[in-house]
């Protein structure tokens, strides 16, 4: 018995050296088709594949990864640009710009991407305020864009379509038309309002439009708009800060990536118009022409 156990052992080795003796070698495996696809690619393709990108892992916290510089016009105002995803205006986005005293500097925000359209010889289309609605009451008071203004800010008004609509479905259609034109710089609507449910339906279809083309698509509403919901990409409030100089508060509500807590205060003026103080007029040194004396003259010289 004591033989047979030290034999025991001894053949259970024996199994396990021919079991493992007999096991073929695994043949190793091809390599992958991505490592093929870089085996002949320089060495920057290599580290990209391999995870060293630097843009391949997405943050939401960075507004400069949720979109790229291709998809956005600049403002023209560094300040904003750097808070906006992108660097600056979304194009072929829906844009809402909220407000409630008119003229604090809502077109002269709008201006500088506005001329970069006109440049590129493109179309602005303007949808003014209605004329009879009684549901824009707040909004038929607006300071409407002055064809000399826009010129000196660079903007063509033979390159612009000003529409006034009488009611607000004539306002909806034709700010829908509009996005449907593939050769369209810009939109700046002044959109009614039709109550909470009906506005988001509106606003929805307004929204998917404006993803058919790389326009840039702005709708003004007032400030008690800004708790209902809103398909718009980005959403601004706008108002006046008092100092410095008047400066245009700008409160970001709504963007892609992190909120904004702080409001960014732009100076788009060129100077306090209210407070601009103006030389009077220099007195002349030539003499004042005299309507006697011109026939005194006129009289001798016969």
């Amino acid at each position: 018995m004591e033989r047979s156990r030290f034999l025991l052992p001894l053949a259970g080795e024996g199994q396990d050296e021919g079991r493992r003796a007999s096991t073929p070698t695994p043949t190793p495996l091809p390599p992958p088709l991505a490592a093929r696809a870089t085996a002949g690619k320089p060495a920057e393709a290599r580290r990209a594949k391999a995870g060293e990108g630097k843009f391949l892992l997405w943050h939401a916290d960075d507004p400069a990864l949720v979109a790229t510089s291709a998809e956005c016009a600049p403002s023209g105002f560094a300040a904003l640009d750097a808070e906006l995803p992108g660097g600056g205006w979304p194009q072929g986005q829906l844009i809402e710009l909220l407000y409630d005293d008119p003229g604090i500097g809502e077109l002269s925000l709008l201006a500088p991407a506005l001329a970069a359209q006109v440049r590129a010889g493109r179309t602005c289309v303007w949808i003014l305020p209605c004329e009879r609605d009684s549901a824009a009451n707040d909004l038929s008071q607006q300071a409407l864009p002055y064809p000399p203004a826009l010129a000196e800010a660079g903007i063509d008004p033979s390159c612009s379509i000003f529409v006034r609509p009488a009611v607000a479905r004539e306002a909806w259609w034709a700010v829908e038309q509009s996005l449907r034109a593939a050769h369209l710089g810009a939109l700046i609507g002044w959109l009614p309002s039709c109550g909470a449910s009906a506005d988001f339906r509106a606003l929805r279809r307004l929204h998917l439009l404006a993803q058919r083309h790389r326009a840039l698509v702005f709708v003004m509403r007032p400030s008690r708009c800004a708790d209902a919901p809103s398909p718009a990409v980005l959403r601004l409030q706008l108002n006046r800060n008092r100092e410095p100089h008047q400066a245009l508060a700008i409160k970001i509500l709504k963007r892609r990536g992190r909120p904004l807590i702080e409001p960014v205060a732009l100076q788009v003026h060129p100077w306090d118009r209210n407070r601009a103080s103006f030389a009077g007029p220099t007195p002349s040194p030539v003499k004042p022409w005299r309507f006697e004396a011109a026939l005194a003259g006129a009289g001798a010289g016969c």
